[in-house]
């Protein structure tokens, strides 16, 4: 009831308790680690950790979905907001306060089954057409070296175009690939990256918070929850 929450609220102030504020998360989807279900509900390992980290850590969250792109403009401009999967790189740090690594993904380029390409380095690929998930750091570290980078909103969609010839390569990583379950799965040719991914937030987000966010995701790796959780989805930490 609206008179007791708010009863609740001076309690808390008369006792020198600070209110703290539900973060607003935004998320992209990544199978097999976040998908949205037919529902409308968060699906996948990622949401399973952030869960028990914002537990642990005693705070609330509401959590949306949203293209990468978007979010991260949106958490730029919405103080208390966060956005899910984001690579930590130099030239970003300024903008965002940081809690990670949420994963660790091992990055290669994949050709169809079918495809005999042999590739010893990314100079080879020149010339070639690579796929890649719109926002990733696999497409924009590609793209900054000079290779041809294919984007689309969706991997289920790069996936198809690969097996349809539209490009010979796919830059994704092995639980990605694996989350397909086809019968001719792609190949890895040349693994080229690895990506810490983190949780991003506005830049002046709630230090305590962030430090006790933070500190819940050290405690999870220390006690192997999160290597239990990857092998309860069948996945394995790249």
């Amino acid at each position: 009831m609206p008179g007791i929450k708010s009863l609740f609220g001076l309690v808390l102030l008369l006792c020198g308790l600070p209110l703290q504020a539900e973060v607003r998360l935004y998320a992209w989807e990544r199978p097999p680690r976040v998908q949205l279900s037919e529902s409308g509900e968060a699906r996948g390992l990622v949401p399973e950790l952030v869960a028990e980290l914002f537990r642990r850590a005693g705070a609330s969250y509401q959590l949306s979905f949203l293209p990468l792109q978007r979010a991260m403009r949106q958490v730029q401009r919405e103080p208390g907001s966060c956005v899910l999967l984001v690579e930590r790189r130099q030239e970003r740090d300024p903008y965002y306060s940081w809690i990670g690594p949420l994963l660790i993904s091992r990055l290669g380029l994949y050709a169809r089954a079918g495809d005999d390409l042999q590739l010893a380095s990314l100079e080879q690929a020149r010339g070639l057409s690579i796929l890649s998930h719109q926002g990733s750091g696999a497409g924009e570290y590609l793209s900054s070296v000079g290779l041809q980078v294919i984007n689309s909103n969706k991997e289920a969609l790069n996936l198809s175009m690969l097996q349809r010839g539209r490009a010979r390569l796919w830059a994704t990583s092995a639980t990605v690939v694996s989350s397909f379950n086809g019968r001719e799965p792609p190949r890895e040719v040349l693994p080229f990256l690895t990506l810490m991914e983190e949780i991003a937030c506005h830049p002046q987000f709630d230090p305590q918070l962030q430090q006790r966010l933070q500190a819940a995701l050290h405690q999870l790796y220390a006690e192997d929850w999160v290597a239990a959780l990857y092998a309860r989805h069948g996945l394995t930490q790249e």
